[in-house]
């Protein structure tokens, strides 16, 4: 019995094994850098949108003959914040702060303003900042209290978080489209190539299935070293920009960096067994169709 698969290794498309080492690596490296990227930037926004969402900033404004909040009020506002057991985190934005977001150079330009006392709290639970409100409002001794939740100022973001997710996917769309085009037509110009040598080997008994399972086989074993060397490459070039820009992100700690990268590595291993599987699959129904149709009679 003939092993056609054996024929077809030596004489089908023997010339462009190194062709298809550096085509897989370069289009597969492409491809599984937007899908690390669709997932790192997808953890990335869910996180920092869900922070922002639970965050609340209290402006409390001193009275009309005061240049600014007595000390005594804030030591007794920073006390309860310590204290109060509901509260997840706060932050106390300081006048260096407030200069900075005001867009002040000198410490002069500050003496002359009468600057509010600025603090943010974190909670999920929105009874817990109504009850911080009611409470800061006693403690400052009825003193002009504002409180600006974030999650208010959210929903224009989340638009446009959406939008560059919806944009990554279409690119990682466009470039698999144009990889299994590529392959598509590179794998039918050498068909048409060996077209006597795959028609005598139907005369031979060869059946359209068994020609389009060793082709597809033959493939996969020329892609693969490409495809597994890009896994490696994309997960180095991950590493570098979960850590570079993992840096601007408050909720971004060594806990988290660790999780993102072995989420990452999972992804991209997934990612490669379902796109082998997947396109060995889509390529053994394409060869089976082009044998089946007989393209070889229409030549």
């Amino acid at each position: 019995m003939i092993n056609y698969q054996e024929v077809l290794k030596k004489i089908l498309l023997k010339d462009e094994q190194k062709f298809f080492h550096g085509l897989s690596f370069v289009i597969i490296s492409l491809i599984a850098i937007h899908v690390v990227l669709y997932f790192n930037f997808y953890k990335f926004s869910s996180n920092w949108i869900n922070l922002e969402s639970q965050k609340t900033t209290f402006i409390l404004t001193n009275n009309n003959d005061e240049k600014e909040i007595p000390l005594s009020v804030s030591e007794n506002i920073k006390d309860y914040l310590i204290n109060n057991s509901i509260i997840d985190s706060y932050k106390i934005i300081d006048s260096l702060a407030i200069k900075n977001i005001l867009g002040l150079d000198f410490e002069d330009e500050i003496s002359g303003l009468d600057l509010p006392m600025v603090f943010q709290v974190i909670s999920s639970e929105k009874k817990t900042i109504d009850q911080i409100y009611k409470n800061i409002i006693e403690i400052s001794e009825n003193r002009f209290v504002e409180k600006y939740s974030h999650e208010d100022q959210l929903f224009e973001i989340s638009i446009v978080v959406n939008r560059i997710k919806i944009i990554i996917f279409v690119m990682f769309l466009v470039v698999f489209t144009l990889f299994s085009f590529l392959l598509m037509n590179i794998v039918k110009a050498a068909l048409i190539s060996n077209f006597k040598l795959l028609e005598m080997m139907q005369i031979m008994g060869a059946s359209s299935f068994e020609l389009a399972k060793n082709i597809s086989q033959s493939l996969i074993r020329r892609i693969l070293p490409g495809a597994l060397l890009s896994l490696f490459f994309v997960f180095f070039i991950s590493i570098i920009l979960i850590n570079l820009f993992g840096a601007n992100f408050e909720f971004y700690d060594s806990s988290f960096s660790k999780e993102l990268i072995l989420s990452s590595f999972f992804i991209l291993v997934l990612f490669l067994v379902f796109f082998i599987l997947l396109f060995l699959i889509f390529l053994t129904l394409y060869l089976f169709n082009f044998f089946e149709s007989r393209f070889f009679d229409k030549l």
